[in-house]
């Protein structure tokens, strides 16, 4: 303000202070325009996905403590047409933000008429999404029927397994609203697991959606575990029409087919799907007038979902980074073998995958698995010990704060939805960026070759041997 009145004496003199104010208030004016010129050029820059655009932080930074940190050293591989081709290591932080756990479970238990308490709530599957200055979650509402078909002694009022939860935080995750039941009527055709399962919500032209996994009968006895859409704002279901569909329902006496994992990303204002990982299959999407979809990429690749060949998998919709990476969390699922006897015991880990969305859709880097703090993991009890003796996450929810931070939203041994902050990404994807940069590859690594990679990284961490079977 003094060099204004250096510059021009008469103006802010009291017989022209009026004068004075008006053009204060043109000087102010005008740098505000040039600023937003600014802030719309940049965002500009980030909706036509420029190559030198930066991400840009649209929405409030989570103000969540730490807790229960940990460190340990990243490594992961980088990829070309022939495979792995180059290794890149970083230090990373995690740390537990926050648990939704017990207070959902304790909120839901009050929205069933179950005079007994025969029933147990668990919340897990949480993922979430800034919209409009509020982070929007939902959670898997899960009630335990399988411990009562163990049994074989049902409770004396039944419900359905699972249903879908919907809350809204604040950047403390304090919450807004109360939370509620999202209205998805869900079919009636087992004993166990009806329902919406593995929620995963995305943004699409300012709208939210949350995509779930289903059983569905399609008459014959013929059935499909598929992904379906739930619209938020119109609560309307969507229903995939796949144009070459590769899974089909099939007679349940040879098992559920399944069509399941199927995470999305944006680009160029479409929406597309990640069908699989390995083999790479990428869906291209209408939305929300229908849910039409065509594959954009691995069409021709007839390989089946198949537990014992397949233990890549989607976990957490894809986020933009920098053009043109974007960034998921998947899960891998392996199998531990015995040799004293025939059991089989399920092993998960959490790892971060980057994403080359053109010119030629490509996986450039799967890392290893992500560790948290022991005192997380052994907090909770593991649910389905039959099947799993390993505490585990599995993620559903990712936000990108910045250039180095990502927030995972993960269930812990199925008994518990909790978030982690996650530092250190910045190194590895400077890393990531530069290689390939410099390689340049056209396409991918070969089929199975990330099936494998993820393998004998879950080996070297975990110290056990995993069999699995590839498909050509």
């Amino acid at each position: 303000m003094r060099s204004l009145i250096q510059i021009f004496p008469k103006y802010f003199s009291k017989k022209h202070r009026w004068l004075s104010c008006i053009v204060f208030l043109m000087i102010l004016f005008v740098i505000s325009l040039s600023r937003m010129s600014k802030v719309v050029k940049v965002r500009n820059a980030h909706h036509d996905n420029s190559r030198n655009e930066e991400l840009i932080v649209r929405h409030p930074k989570i103000l969540a403590k730490d807790q229960f940190v940990h460190r340990y050293l990243s490594k992961g591989s980088v990829f070309k047409e022939t495979g792995a081709y180059a290794l890149v290591t970083g230090d990373i932080t995690t740390s537990l933000v926050h648990s939704f756990s017990p207070t959902v479970e304790r909120r839901v238990a009050g929205m069933f008429a179950d005079p007994l308490k025969q029933h147990t709530f668990l919340a897990n599957a949480p993922t979430f999404k800034w919209h409009k200055g509020e982070l929007v979650t939902v959670l898997r509402i899960w009630l335990l029927k399988e411990q009562y078909k163990l049994n074989n002694k049902w409770p004396a009022n039944d419900f359905h397994d699972n249903y879908l939860f919907i809350q809204k935080f604040d950047q403390y995750f304090k919450p807004i609203t109360n939370g509620s039941l999202l209205g998805i009527p869900s079919n009636k055709n087992w004993d166990v697991g009806d329902g919406p399962l593995e929620p995963r919500l995305f943004e699409f032209n300012g709208k939210l959606y949350v995509s779930y996994n289903i059983a569905l009968l399609f008459g014959d006895n013929k059935a499909l575990d598929e992904t379906v859409i739930w619209d938020i704002e119109a609560e309307q279901v969507l229903l995939p029409k796949l144009k070459n569909a590769p899974v089909v329902p099939r007679d349940i006496k040879h098992g559920i087919a399944r069509d399941k994992h199927w995470v999305p990303y944006t680009n160029k204002d479409h929406i597309y799907f990640v069908h699989t990982l390995d083999p790479l299959k990428i869906m291209k999407c209408n939305l929300p007038k229908s849910f039409s979809c065509e594959f954009i990429l691995g069409a021709n690749k007839k390989v089946l979902f198949d537990d014992f060949s397949m233990p890549l998998r989607g976990g957490t919709p894809f986020e933009f980074y920098q053009y043109p990476y974007h960034i998921s969390v998947g899960h891998v699922t392996l199998f531990k073998r015995f040799k004293d006897h025939d059991k089989i015991r399920r092993y998960y880990t959490t790892n971060m995958v980057v994403l080359s969305v053109e010119p030629v859709p490509r996986i450039v880097y799967v890392g290893d698995k992500i560790r948290v703090h022991t005192k997380v993991l052994n907090s909770v009890p593991i649910v389905r010990t039959s099947y799993i003796e390993d505490p585990f996450l599995f993620p559903v929810g990712l936000i990108l704060e910045d250039k180095d931070t990502l927030y995972l939203g993960v269930h812990v041994n199925d008994y518990s939805s909790v978030v982690f902050r996650i530092r250190g990404i910045k190194k590895i994807m400077n890393q990531i960026i530069a290689l390939d940069s410099i390689e340049k590859p056209q396409n991918g690594p070969p089929s199975g070759h990330l099936h494998k990679c993820v393998k004998l990284s879950a080996e070297r961490i975990s110290g056990f041997t995993f069999k699995i079977n590839y498909q050509n």
